[in-house]
């Protein structure tokens, strides 16, 4: 393990860089638990916390819907209508991003 920076993101939000340490090895980066607590208090501060959630995908015709909670769509920008990108990034994972 290697001292170092690491930056740091969460939903998005960029939360600078932070003292981390680096695995030699696998590039593996670990962030010690007083730097956890001041991201943990940042992102309280934001609200973020209470944004994720678990949600059931549903069926309208020959589509597969989901239905987005109201917090997630005011922290986003989104409304009734508006435009989405919506992108497979793995197998697992799905990105949407609000265009308009």
């Amino acid at each position: 393990m290697k001292k170092s920076h690491c930056q740091v993101e969460f939903f998005g939000i960029d939360f600078g860089l932070r003292d981390c340490e680096v695995c030699t090895d696998c590039q593996s980066e670990y962030l010690d638990d007083k730097v956890m607590e001041e991201i943990e208090e940042e992102v309280k501060a934001k609200k973020l916390f209470a944004l994720e959630r678990k949600i059931k995908v549903t069926k309208s015709g020959n589509s597969l819907v989901i239905r987005i909670p109201p917090e997630i769509a005011q922290f986003s920008g989104l409304h009734y209508e508006s435009i989405l990108r919506l992108m497979p990034v793995t197998k697992k994972k799905i990105e949407l991003e609000v265009l308009a």
